[in-house]
């Protein structure tokens, strides 16, 4: 059984919602059905918040991979100045510091940029892919590429930032990968989840799912393909605040 709790992940700073870790957990107990056995891997940690997640899931037999440029010296001016301003002070040792507080050993960590995880993943093997790294354009198109290869049939692929003011070239790259197969399952404020396997298999699994966790939903239909929306319900003081709110201003 999982045994990352929530304050956990929330004493580790970074950038995710709630939303998510239901949709992570949800993501990665059903690759095992959907999959069987395979790798896990994250391009892109910063300091562990979703990794630690992630590594909650891992199987024996199973690898996670991790990937991060911490720190290191960018490929391209434009990620070196992306990094300077968002990920100044990332360090390897801050994210297996953290890591480790939750689990016994590390995954397998990689210094380097998001284009080489090739060379340290197997191809094909993956249920699980967090992208999450880069936000120009062309990076993300090669993410994207690197996670068709990674993937099992029927494996999982997230992506961070698909619809962010400041990322608007992670919007560009996935939109634009429906094209070559990219299949979309479901969508948070934050991220989505997509498949380059069969979708349906994974929207009737979403739709057993989603019912019984207390979150918002409704489907949406993008190109003939079924996608959930899926937020977090405002709490009952919230609500309690908007109908005030609603009946002030009537």
């Amino acid at each position: 059984m999982p045994n990352v709790t929530d304050r956990q992940i929330k004493t580790i700073p970074g950038w995710f919602a709630q939303t998510d870790w239901a949709l992570f957990r949800f993501a990665l107990e059903e690759s095992k059905r959907q999959v069987g056995p395979g790798d896990l891997a994250e391009l892109g940690v910063y300091l562990g918040k979703s990794a630690v997640l992630i590594g909650d899931f891992v199987e024996a037999g199973e690898t996670f991979t991790v990937l991060d440029l911490f720190g290191s010296p960018a490929e391209t001016d434009a990620n070196a100045a992306e990094n300077d301003n968002q990920y100044r002070s990332l360090t390897r040792e801050q994210f297996e510091e953290n890591y480790l507080r939750v689990h016994g050993e590390l995954p397998v960590v990689v210094q380097a940029p998001s284009s080489a995880i090739l060379n340290y993943a197997s191809s094909g093997t993956h249920r699980f892919v967090h992208i999450d790294a880069s936000h120009l354009y062309d990076h993300v198109i090669e993410d994207i590429r690197s996670s068709r290869k990674l993937s099992a049939p029927q494996g999982v692929v997230v992506f961070d930032d698909y619809r962010t003011f400041h990322a608007v070239g992670v919007s560009a790259a996935v939109w634009e990968s429906i094209r070559d197969g990219l299949n979309p399952v479901a969508v948070s404020e934050a991220k989505l989840y997509a498949t380059w396997g069969e979708p349906q298999p994974w929207v009737d699994a979403l739709a057993t799912w989603l019912p019984a966790t207390g979150l918002g939903y409704e489907k949406e239909s993008i190109a003939g393909r079924t996608v959930y929306r899926v937020w977090k319900k405002p709490n009952a003081v919230v609500r309690a605040i908007v109908e005030l709110e609603k009946r002030r201003k009537s």
